[in-house]
């Protein structure tokens, strides 16, 4: 699926999106991941969730800023224990993706807010998640930057990721096949 969840600020959007990435734990009722009950994993079991089933794209894009544009890319693979030729190997794939294979030595400093979201977008799918989590992912770009990330996530989906999509825009929102709309921390539609 494509889907947006939207609704004003404070409505309980990010909870929600906490609660997807096992991030924040349940108050209340059930979340079944896989067949994984999340509520019984344990910390070590959770980041390893976090780490291979979920790719995490944010609006204030969460790249290390000493790092190359490769490098941030390639963090996710060093965590999760894979050798240096495969790291490389994917971590390049996915720059190529998102269009960015010319910019693997800059730094975040170096790139525009829309190369420097592409650089965050390559990170949350080098590990080949099944779903991918983007809060607010086109919140600090400009309107051509919006489409670009628009874009690379329907190709995502249309590849056969899952998304799901924090967002306040509506205009945002109409791209995906799915809107939700929370009020309140309800959803209302």
């Amino acid at each position: 699926e494509f889907t947006s969840i939207i609704g004003s600020s404070g409505s309980g959007k990010s909870t929600i999106m906490n609660i997807l990435g096992c991030l924040d734990t349940l108050s209340g009722g059930s979340y079944f991941l896989d067949d994984i009950d999340i509520s019984k994993s344990s910390e070590d079991e959770l980041a390893d969730i976090r780490n291979k089933k979920i790719g995490f794209v944010f609006q204030s894009f969460n790249l290390l800023p000493k790092l190359t544009a490769f490098e941030n890319v390639e963090l996710p693979m060093i965590y999760g224990g894979i050798g240096v030729k495969e790291r490389r190997e994917k971590a390049l794939k996915a720059l190529e993706m998102v269009s960015l294979s010319d910019k693997l030595k800059n730094r975040p400093t170096e790139l525009s807010g829309g190369q420097r979201q592409r650089v965050a977008i390559a990170r949350a799918i080098v590990n080949s998640p099944k779903i991918i989590l983007a809060d607010e992912p086109t919140g600090n770009l400009d309107s051509h930057s919006e489409v670009e990330i628009m874009n690379i996530f329907k190709e995502l989906n249309r590849s056969g990721v899952t998304i799901v999509m924090v967002t306040h825009e509506p205009e945002i929102a109409v791209n995906s096949r799915r809107i939700i709309t929370v009020k309140d921390g309800e959803v209302i539609g």
